[in-house]
């Protein structure tokens, strides 16, 4: 057949979407249409990157293969991958840049537009250079030059082309490809973000144009009267009816205040208050408020703890008046989604399209996930990650236990923060009991003093100093709190050991979600027993302890288990015991953890430790010349569009340890059909229902032994004990985590 087709496709033929030129011209006007919802500057980017990011596709390569039919396309492809190279992204570029060139634009505006063509199937980068030339790319480019004088003659009544240089293209297209280009930043961040948002624009419009879909409005009827009811306590006194009174009394309250005092027209705002005070209803009922603006498309929940965004959805779940609207309800799960739908090649093709686009892009209401996506989808340079960014535009951004972010990335993140308010129409409502230095000229809610001096005195904790003495550990609603996983197994196994009689839980990561929130959900009915855990249960879980011994840690972390004991005031000798942790501060900076060591020594009580924690926070920022390196080297990055330095240095200071691999772990009698259901590749629908059965590996599968698990789906990337060995894998006590090397843990 002839290479210079009648019709130039963008994908095989038997596919209803197929005309290059319509899908260019599709994805040009979607793309302008996304990022026209923004203020930036340079509104052009998002649309010419659209409208050319496939007129490389005129490459042989593909022409053949799309015009086979499907029965002969496998062989098509073998034949014509020994003539040509499989390749469109640079071949986009090569071409965009001459029909760019002397037609209104300026340079740095073209060297974008590049960029983004460029990586819209890798990632977005600062420089393009020499591209290698083998014979298979010289053949491709050899052909495409009649075929760009075909296209050009096709399209020169079309309006969104004329414009082009199309003679230019002619005459330059066939000399070596090398760009020599470099981004250069005048101002920061706003480039950055342009960028950014330019390329997940460009991104959603491509991968969506396959399916009909429209930018939620954020619509959902909340009702958060269930969140205020006080808990059913049995038998209570008349002192316990007395203060869960005067807690319900102070609660109402903080609602009325924030209510009243919470300013809509800041784009970035702080609720500071501590914790068990309500702060999750609160601003449930603030989005309830933002229902009436049209301008809102969606909210986002980010919390730092998978534990966090599980006891959020089901708090959220039950304020839905219509139960219906739960589709347009989206959880995220930070540690599923990674292990199955981002380990999937983004085929250069672009029609292998197994995942699911609306939710892949947080095209949903209501989106329910981690600060670590937060933070992935702000700073990687992947196209995964930056898919999602669009989304961010006229919605509601909600950060949650805002301090566990680390400092460095804070300070960077407040101007970023701005900036998204400015020119994406973004609202941010940072939620934290303590707030670091670093975002603390945020706007802050006005809540009075003497309501929260009230609260605190109601709920006050004792704090000690003391070793932590298993047999004698007292045994009573009681948590104990280790840093690391390998140090609280180790802790359950010894407490299992010395107190054989008694009801003792494990709880991390390493146990499966289904399993994660079934104890979390019995615990309230449950006494006598000790609950050994990582820090899953440090912020936002809605438990209250009648003891907590807790490792040694910075004074954000003691304050955060502090909100796990005596939350309804009952307790007046409720007691924080702080142990010595073993001489290993990680996974905390060494200087916050010594300089809180130094600060508890002297601490009796929780109301003494909120008040030195600003004169904490200053002497941190002051003293930390690392993280003031860090920060400056972030910083420097974002200012030089040096995506793919941003992205190794935030992923190397952040996710460096984060490397574990899900497992999914069904019931015996559920085995086959998962497996059917993961080697079909029909999980897609099945997000939530399946994600409840995976857990994380304490360390990679190598490490374990790639013999327990089925061999089919390990070549996918997804990790499913054999049948045979689902008991072996995982532990009933202890879960994925009896993995962990044991180590001797003194009495």
């Amino acid at each position: 057949m002839s290479v210079c087709t009648r019709e130039f496709l963008s994908h095989p033929i038997d596919q209803p979407k197929h005309s290059l030129i319509e899908h260019l011209i599709a994805v040009g006007e979607k793309s302008k249409e996304l990022f026209a919802e923004t203020s930036f500057k340079n509104q052009k980017i998002a649309f010419y990157s659209g409208l050319l990011h496939d007129v490389g596709k005129i490459n042989p390569w593909y022409q053949e293969i799309f015009n086979a039919i499907q029965e002969d396309r496998k062989k098509t492809q073998e034949e014509v991958s020994e003539k040509f190279v499989q390749q469109h992204s640079v071949f986009s570029a090569w071409i965009t840049k001459y029909l760019l060139s002397k037609i209104g634009l300026e340079y740095d505006v073209i060297d974008k537009i590049l960029v983004l063509i460029y990586g819209h199937h890798s990632t977005i980068r600062r420089s393009l250079g020499e591209i290698k030339h083998g014979p298979q790319f010289k053949a491709s480019q050899e052909i495409m030059k009649e075929s760009i004088k075909d296209f050009s003659s096709q399209v020169s009544d079309v309006l969104e082309f004329s414009k082009l240089n199309w003679n230019s293209c002619v005459e330059r297209f066939p000399r070596p490809v090398l760009f020599d280009l470099k981004l250069n930043s005048c101002n920061t961040p706003d480039d950055y973000l342009e960028m950014s948002m330019a390329f997940s624009c460009l991104l959603q419009a491509d991968r969506g144009s396959f399916k009909d879909w429209l930018v939620p409005k954020f619509s959902l009827s909340l009702d958060t009267a269930p969140l205020a009811k006080p808990k059913q306590m049995r038998d209570l006194s008349s002192f316990a009816r007395i203060q869960q009174e005067k807690m319900g009394a102070m609660r109402n309250r903080f609602q009325e205040e924030v209510m009243e005092n919470f300013d809509y027209s800041e784009k970035v705002i702080v609720i500071h208050a501590p914790t068990g005070i309500g702060k999750t209803k609160v601003f449930l009922d603030l989005i309830s408020k933002y229902k009436d603006d049209k301008t809102i498309q969606r909210v986002f929940y980010f919390s730092p703890l998978l534990a966090l965004t599980e006891d959020f959805e089901s708090k959220f779940e039950s304020t839905l008046e219509d139960k219906k609207q739960a589709s347009d309800v989206l959880i995220y799960n930070h540690m599923f989604a990674e292990s199955l739908e981002e380990k999937r090649k983004d085929s250069d093709d672009g029609y292998n399209r197994e995942w699911n686009f609306l939710i892949e892009s947080f095209n949903k209401q209501f989106v329910i996930t981690t600060t670590q996506r937060f933070l992935m989808t702000l700073y990687s340079n992947t196209t995964k990650e930056k898919l999602k960014m669009a989304s961010f535009r006229n919605s509601i951004l909600i950060i949650d236990e805002v301090q566990t972010i680390p400092k460095f990335i804070l300070s960077n993140l407040k101007d970023i923060f701005q900036k998204m308010g400015q020119c994406m129409g973004t609202k941010i409502i940072l939620v934290s009991a303590t707030i670091p230095n670093e975002i603390n000229e945020i706007s802050k809610v006005k809540i009075s003093k003497d309501l929260l001096d009230d609260y605190l005195d109601q709920t006050q904790k004792l704090i000690a100093i003391e070793t932590l003495d298993l047999p004698t550990l007292i045994i009573n609603k009681t948590l104990v709190m280790a840093n690391t996983r390998k140090k609280a197994v180790n802790l359950y196994n010894s407490i299992a050991q010395i107190h054989k009689e008694r009801t003792k839980i494990y709880l991390s990561s390493g146990i499966r979600k289904k399993d994660r929130i079934n104890i979390l959900k019995n615990l309230s009915a449950k006494e006598n027993y000790v609950l050994v855990s990582t820090q899953v249960v440090e912020a936002g879980v809605d438990l209250s302890f009648s003891n907590i011994y807790r490792e040694a840690a910075p004074l954000d972390n003691i304050i955060q288990v502090m909100g796990r004991l005596n939350r309804e005031g009952l307790e007046p000798d409720a007691k924080l015991v702080v142990y010595p942790t073993d001489g290993n501060e990680l996974p905390y900076s060494k200087l916050e953890f010594d300089e809180s060591w130094k600060i508890l020594q002297n601490i009796h009580n929780s109301k003494e430790i909120y008040a030195i924690l600003e004169q904490y926070y200053g002497e941190i920022s002051a003293r930390n010349k690392r993280n003031i390196e860090k920060t400056v080297e972030l910083e420097t990055h974002v200012q030089n569009l040096d995506f793919e330095k941003v992205w190794t240095f935030v992923k190397n200071e952040l996710f460096a340890e984060d490397d574990r691999d899900s497992v999914f772990v069904p019931e015996l009698e559920n085995w086959d059909e998962l497996r059917d259901t993961l080697v079909n590749n029909q999980l897609k629908d099945n997000f939530k229902e399946y994600g409840l059965l995976t857990a994380t590996l304490p360390h990679s599968v190598d490490k374990i032994g790639r013999e327990y698990f089925d061999e089919e789906l390990l070549e996918k990337n997804i990790l499913l004990p054999k049948k045979e060995y689902l008991k072996t894998i995982y532990d009933e006590n202890t879960g994925l985590d009896k993995w962990i090397i044991q180590e001797t843990v003194s009495d």
